[in-house]
């Protein structure tokens, strides 16, 4: 009989992301390459994250929020950034997105979550500055949502 070592949460958030940005990839992720660097960004409704995962990581899950993922790699490596952006919605209100970094062994992501309308059209402006490089980079995207109304 086979014992297992349960994960860390740290590692199922990582796991998570990982097997999101895979089987989400055709609709969601994209990478943008930037002056060697990888820019990997994706959203997601954050009830997709399980409930412990989210409550170590202080993301608030709901069926009006979403978490928005930047990740930067360079040569495959994982880069520290700073990372700011703002998102407005359909009405033109200006929102405030608040990066946290999370890093782990080979990883480092930085997860922001927001309130969404139960239809909305989402404009990102995301402004990436690696910590070992002197230029900002400027990500700009747009996401449609669309809950179901119960």
């Amino acid at each position: 009989m086979k014992t297992y070592k349960p994960f860390k949460r740290s590692s199922i958030l990582s796991l998570l992301l990982i097997s999101l940005s895979v089987v989400t990839h055709a609709a969601f992720a994209e990478i943008n390459q930037w002056q060697g660097y990888d820019i990997h960004y994706t959203t997601l409704n954050s009830m997709l994250i399980p409930s412990d995962v989210a409550k170590a990581h202080n993301i608030t899950r709901s069926k009006s929020r979403i978490v928005t993922n930047i990740t930067v790699r360079k040569n495959d490596t994982a880069v520290a950034a700073k990372i700011e952006g703002t998102s407005t919605n359909l009405l033109n209100q200006l929102f405030t997105l608040d990066f946290q970094e999370v890093k782990e062994p080979g990883a480092i992501y930085y997860l922001s979550n927001q309130i969404i309308d139960e239809r909305d059209m989402i404009r990102f402006k995301i402004t990436i500055a690696p910590n070992d490089h002197d230029e900002v980079y400027l990500l700009k995207f747009n996401r449609n949502y669309f809950q179901a109304i119960e």
